[in-house]
């Protein structure tokens, strides 16, 4: 219940972040482009922490599992998708290497386990290696906000605050488009929660390049 119920409370401030982000500007911020910098580093750290909250839970359900006996087929696969979701590809191969010795081993891998921070990937300088799935859905993602358009405009002359305020527009049209909850007592389930996880790394994207657009 415990677990549970942290779980619940690390997604309704994740979705309250979100809803925030896509939402209108309230009184009191300068500007777009520091309301979008602002919600977006709180929608970041709500999402580490749910992916952090999701990771613990999903440990313990697999090591009480191993203590009542091998896993199954289907167990092993429900296992293995969600953990795809939450750590980076290294950190995914080494665990599930590990599911092949002793519980205790199996117990010593998933210890070591962090989330995949999206925005830690995309704050690395050009050239830096970056996780490839997490690379991939942030791009798709791009491409479905259709923040290369906002790009080519700003190029052109469109104000960053402009291209911003543009973009969290897309972002709320794309989370009814994908059925994202904007609701705390909406179920959040792992499809949602790459989605999510793909836009915040989109909208860290196009923050760096508009900024680098602009020197």
């Amino acid at each position: 219940m415990g677990t549970n119920r942290a779980k619940f409370d690390c997604q309704v401030r994740l979705v309250a972040s979100l809803k925030e982000f896509a939402g209108p500007v309230p009184a009191g911020f300068f500007n777009h482009k520091e309301f979008f910098i602002v919600t977006l580093q709180r929608l970041a750290a709500n999402l580490y922490e749910f992916k952090e909250e999701n990771l613990r839970a999903l440990a313990a359900d697999l090591l009480e599992k191993l203590r009542r006996g091998p896993l199954s087929p289907s167990e092993l696969t429900a296992f293995k998708d969600m953990l795809d979701k939450l750590v980076s590809g290294r950190d995914y191969m080494t665990a599930c290497a590990g599911l092949a010795g002793s519980r205790e081993f199996a117990a010593e891998r998933l210890a070591r386990l962090r989330p995949l921070s999206i925005a830690a990937e995309e704050q690395k300088l050009p050239g830096e290696p970056r996780d490839p799935t997490a690379d991939r859905l942030v791009g798709e993602a791009y491409r479905r906000l259709r923040f290369d358009s906002l790009e080519e405009e700003h190029r052109k002359g469109r104000p960053e605050d402009r291209a911003l305020q543009q973009a969290r527009a897309q972002v709320a049209e794309y989370c009814l488009m994908y059925r994202l909850p904007l609701c705390a007592e909406d179920t959040l389930p792992p499809f949602s929660l790459s989605r999510i996880d793909a836009v915040t790394g989109a909208c860290f994207r196009l923050l760096g390049r508009l900024g680098r657009a602009a020197r």
